[in-house]
């Protein structure tokens, strides 16, 4: 009975996470490449975004992952799948450090959709050295040029 109570608190410790207590971060994300820029194709496209984050802390953060979707797949030029992209990029304290990735999705070409706008959702976690955190952000992205 003493090793299965060993073992419980044992497990239970290896499954808890770390949460930081830094400021949270700020995520702007921009759509760089989009149906427009590709003809307003209809079928399976890739858009391209940059993705800033901006460190409020005193301390380095490293963005290790994003989870980005279509908040709403029934409006919008185009529907992200759900999907994540893993990255290692160190933001230095009380500065902005920008990746670009692209995700896959689905273009409904030209019509009454082409302009609408897309809004998307996604995760950003990062890796603190006072352990992990992560933020949810939730924008909605012009097709119009600007």
């Amino acid at each position: 009975m003493k090793r299965v109570a060993i073992l419980l608190v044992l497990f239970a410790a290896c499954a808890t996470t770390t949460k930081s207590n830094l400021p949270e971060p700020g995520i702007g994300i921009e759509q760089v490449v989009g149906p427009a820029d590709l003809g307003y194709p209809y079928g399976p496209i890739e858009v391209k975004y940059n993705l800033a984050v901006q460190n409020n802390a005193t301390i380095p953060i490293t963005l290790t992952r994003v989870d980005i979707r279509s908040d709403d797949p029934a409006g919008g030029a185009y529907s992200l799948r759900r999907n994540f992209y893993n990255f290692h990029q160190v933001i230095p304290p009380n500065s902005v450090g920008v990746v670009t990735f692209w995700a896959r999705a689905m273009s409904w070409g030209r019509g009454m959709r082409d302009t609408e706008p897309v809004t998307v959702r996604g995760v950003a976690y990062f890796q603190t050295p006072t352990g992990t955190t992560q933020k949810v952000f939730i924008r909605e992205l012009s097709q119009f040029s600007q």
